[in-house]
């Protein structure tokens, strides 16, 4: 693609989609959209459809003779659902055949309005412009049609929504339709940004609802009445969902469901709902955890990362260790670690980040309290935000000023330093890329003695981290063995690493969600980049495991998660994995 000049006029989200309206003086399509926040996050999609058009104001601006210099393109908002696309302060970027960058601007997305006559004339062109030229599936097409033309109906006896619940930036639905497993269905909020149609809609079995019918004398196809499905990055603004059935090319409504407060579902509830109709008694298929969960569980708020550095104790020398702390809910934690400085060894600085908001003022309290019993160089950074396991250890990175790295979690009790002086020596002698350690529950068994990675027929036969010998007695090290020995990969509950090497690889993912494969997939890149992975067996040390994460939603959301991770994880290494 070759421009001479382009210019995007406006851009609306409909029906799961970025509708971008704009002009180009120039040859060839764009073939993908970038947009970046103002605090470095970036998401790209794929354009799906572009559709020309004639500008003749343009054209003769430019001396250009071809009218066809205005354009309206498509994409999926899937690639943004971390992004907050309604942000002012946006960057787009059109990308052409061979991934160069042909045009960027400052941009903002206009929220649809829609009123009682259905969607104003200046953002209801492009739409029905790209509709016309296939950028939706046909049901779903006809369903937009309908919404942007003033459709609507109020609540009927053919439908109800029995809960909702918002995850992430989107909603987990479910009630009945009549029939709903025997019809073309559609489900759009009344906003339109969002769609479903039949082959993202899961039904199962309610025999209620097929007794009702029938003593209405209605027609039953099926005894699968009831349905559950999701919506990503639905407007905060939607109150109700329109149900259409897609007759014989035409969208016909069958009732709205209102999303009134006394139907709000638990985050827990949706989504143990979700696994068991899309999943049934295993885990949905990759896929499927993909379309529909990805988009909730993963997007975050795209505001600014900030943070605010509180040097506690200082010293002149510099030191030659940093251990860097996230604390994230369970506070008391950190009384533990206070009272453990005098176990690292000398040259050792602490960095402590506290990455949720609803600690900051006790964490605060309590270190500033305590300055004159903190003799180790010691630092406090107050996150702006609960950004995450892999931000939060990057700033803590940002503000440490050691060669060597400790990545510590708030549960790990020290009672004998003597592991992190052998590591550091691996380290320094260039044995190792990545070195981890031996730790033990408080009754003396294995909680990680490094970590393999191998299928897991719970995961689709995908590759997940075990821990061999989780639970049992760990096995002594005899005379002569090496201390540190090689493994394949090992926790980030406890994880040393040089800075440079560190800032080679470029740290963790924050790709990954809340703290799982972050550290499988940083010791997969050392390996890949030529340095192997150590575990010192000397033990001394202790992990309570997972005190935190407990704390960052029940069951059914940590799972989701996990699984989400895992399946990252799989589409980088499960080729390298297999081999």
């Amino acid at each position: 693609m070759t421009v001479d000049s382009m210019f995007i006029d406006s851009g609306v989200v409909v029906a799961g989609k970025l509708v971008i309206a704009g002009w180009t003086v120039g040859k060839g399509d764009p073939v993908a959209i970038r947009l970046e926040t103002a605090d470095g996050r970036i998401g790209e999609a794929a354009v799906e459809c572009c559709v020309r058009f004639d500008r003749a104001d343009v054209a003769a601006l430019y001396g250009h003779r071809s009218l066809d210099v205005g354009y309206v393109i498509g994409v999926a908002i899937e690639p943004f659902a971390g992004l907050d696309l309604f942000e002012s302060g946006l960057t787009l970027t059109v990308l052409g055949a061979a991934g160069n960058a042909v045009h960027s601007q400052q941009f903002a997305v206009a929220r649809l309005v829609v009123g009682p006559d259905g969607v104003a004339a200046d953002q209801r062109w492009p739409i029905d412009l790209i509709n016309d030229h296939g950028l939706f599936a046909p049901a779903i097409a006809r369903a937009v049609r309908w919404g942007v033309n003033g459709g609507t109906i109020g609540e009927t006896s053919h439908t109800f929504l029995d809960s909702w619940a918002r995850v992430g930036g989107g909603l987990i639905i479910s009630g009945w339709i009549e029939n709903a497993a025997t019809r073309q269905v559609v489900i759009l909020t009344d906003t339109l940004d969002a769609v479903r149609a039949s082959s993202d809609i899961a039904t199962f079995d309610r025999p209620d609802v097929g007794e009702a019918m029938q003593r209405r004398g209605n027609a039953i196809d099926t005894t699968h009445h009831g349905f559950l499905t999701t919506l990503g990055q639905v407007d905060r603004a939607t109150r109700r969902l329109f149900v259409l059935a897609d007759r014989g090319g035409t969208a016909t409504p069958l009732g709205a469901l209102a999303m009134s407060d006394d139907r709000v579902d638990s985050v827990e509830n949706a989504l143990n709902n979700f696994v068991t109709c899309f999943g049934g008694s295993a885990l949905p298929a990759p896929a499927t955890m993909l379309r529909h969960a990805g988009p909730l569980l993963t997007a975050q708020s795209a505001n600014a990362v900030t943070h605010e550095v509180i040097r506690l104790c200082e010293v002149s020398e510099p030191p030659r260790l940093s251990v860097i702390i996230p604390l994230y809910a369970r506070p008391f934690l950190l009384r533990a670690i206070l009272a453990n400085q005098s176990a690292y060894p000398a040259g050792t600085e602490f960095i402590y980040v506290s990455d949720d908001p609803r600690q900051h003022l006790f964490v605060r309290n309590y270190l500033q309290d305590r300055r004159s019993l903190i003799e180790r160089p010691t630092t406090l950074v107050i996150n702006g935000g609960n950004y995450g396991f892999s931000v939060a250890n990057a700033i803590g990175v940002g503000v440490s000023r050691a060669p060597l790295l400790l990545f510590q979690n708030s549960d790990v009790w020290i009672e004998d330093g003597q592991a992190l002086t052998v590591a550091a020596a691996d380290l320094d002698q260039g044995r190792f890329g990545i070195v981890g350690f031996r730790l033990l529950y408080e009754d003396d068994t294995l909680q990680h003695d490094g970590m393999v990675l191998r299928r897991g027929r719970h995961f689709h036969d995908l590759f997940a981290a075990e821990h061999p010998g989780k639970g049992l007695p760990p096995r002594p090290v005899d005379r002569g063995e090496p201390v540190t020995i090689e493994v394949p990969a090992v926790t980030g509950a406890m994880m040393m690493i040089a800075r440079d090497w560190y800032e080679t690889l470029g740290g963790f993912d924050p790709g990954y969600v809340r703290g799982d494969f972050e550290d499988a997939d940083l010791c997969m890149r050392s390996v890949a980049g030529g340095r192997p992975i150590g575990l010192v067996r000397s033990g001394g040390m202790r992990h309570l495991e997972r005190q935190s994460l407990v704390l960052s939603g029940g069951e059914a959301l940590r799972s989701a998660i996990t699984y989400l991770n895992c399946i990252r994880f799989n589409t980088r290494w499960h080729a390298d994995l297999a081999a």
